[in-house]
C-alpha cells in the first residue's frame, strides 16, 4: 500500500479521535487524551518460513474515558515501525550459506479497548480489536534478489502482505492519572500472506506452498495523558 494512503487513513482516525476526546460522552468520571511511545517486538507465526523477530518503535495517541462503574474505555491509534528477519541464502544453490534478510514495515493502528480497573485508576486490563492498515514488508535493498529459505524465490517477493490485518490484543496499564505505563500483546486473526497468493510465487517455484502465517506482537510503553 502506498504510505500516503496509510498516513491518509492515520489522518482521518486522528480527527475523528481527537474530536471525541475533546468532549464528555459519558457522565463518567474520567476522560483523558494521551500522548504515548515505546517499543515493539514483531513476529509472524508461520510453517513456512524461518522468522527471527526483531524491536523497533510505536508511537502514537490514545483516549481513556470513563464508561460504567469500574469500566472504562481506551481508544485511538499508534504508528509502528515493524521489523523480522526471515532466513535466506545469496546464492540459488540450497548449500549455499544461510543469510538473514531484514525485512521493515511501517503500520498504523486503530484500537477499540474495553477496560476493567482492579485497583480505581491505578491499574487496568484491556482487551479489544485493533485494525492494522501497512504498507509493503519491504526486504533491505541490498538483499532484495536474496533468495528465501530452502525456495527459488526472492525476498522482494514477499512484500506485497496483507495491507489489511485485523489483531486482538490483551494488555494491561498502570500509574496515576497523568502517567502510565502499558504492556500489550496482539495475535492477528487473518492471514498475513494472504496478499501474496496472486503473485504467482508457484509459477517461480513450484514448491512454494500457499504460505499462511499470523501476526503475533509485543508492545508496551509509556503514556502521558493531557
Amino acid at each position: 500500500m502506498d504510505p500516503k494512503k496509510v498516513l491518509l487513513f492515520a489522518g482521518i482516525l486522528m480527527f475523528s479521535f481527537s474530536s471525541q476526546a475533546q468532549r464528555r460522552l459519558w457522565d463518567g468520571e474520567y476522560n483523558r487524551l494521551g500522548l504515548q511511545g515505546g517499543v515493539n517486538h514483531f513476529d509472524i507465526i508461520t510453517n513456512d518460513l524461518q522468522v527471527t523477530p526483531k524491536v523497533s518503535w510505536t508511537a502514537g495517541f490514545t483516549t481513556r474515558a470513563s464508561f460504567y462503574n469500574d469500566f472504562q474505555l481506551v481508544y485511538g491509534i499508534n504508528f509502528y515501525d515493524l521489523k523480522v528477519d526471515i532466513d535466506g541464502r545469496k546464492k540459488l544453490e540450497e548449500t549455499s550459506a544461510n543469510s538473514l534478510i531484514e525485512y521493515s514495515m511501517i503500520g498504523v493502528q486503530g484500537n477499540f479497548f474495553a477496560s476493567y480497573k482492579l485497583i480505581d485508576h491505578y491499574l487496568s486490563v484491556e482487551a479489544g480489536p485493533v485494525v492494522q492498515v501497512n504498507g509493503k514488508m519491504e526486504a533491505r535493498q541490498d538483499k532484495e534478489l536474496y533468495y528465501v529459505g530452502s525456495y527459488d524465490i526472492n525476498a522482494i517477493d514477499l512484500e506485497k502482505v496483507s495491507a489489511f490485518n485485523l489483531n486482538l490484543a490483551v494488555g494491561i496499564s498502570g500509574g496515576g492519572e497523568t502517567l502510565k505505563i502499558w504492556a500489550q500483546y496482539q495475535y492477528g486473526i487473518n492471514n498475513f500472506f494472504k496478499g501474496l497468493h496472486d503473485e504467482g510465487l508457484q509459477e517461480k517455484d513450484a514448491s512454494v506452498p500457499s504460505l499462511k502465517g499470523n501476526i503475533s506482537m509485543i508492545a508496551g510503553g509509556v503514556t502521558f495523558y493531557l
